[in-house]
């Protein structure tokens, strides 16, 4: 305890080892990075869609 009553806070690289400790991070989770690989497909394949429709109403 300090003089004023108060705990002294823990630094950050502490926090984050609990965190990392706790949580891991998003590539230790399968589930997370078969979102992330799901979501960038989906990304990939409505741009190549709406990509694909431009130009074919531009040649139209």
């Amino acid at each position: 305890m300090t003089d004023d009553g108060e705990a002294p806070r823990p630094n950050r690289e502490d926090l984050d080892r609990q965190v990392r400790d706790r949580y891991g991070t998003w590539r230790d989770q399968p589930r997370g990075l078969a979102c992330a690989v799901v979501a960038a497909f989906l990304v990939l394949t409505t741009l190549g869609f709406v990509v694909a429709v431009v130009l074919l109403l531009a040649t139209a």
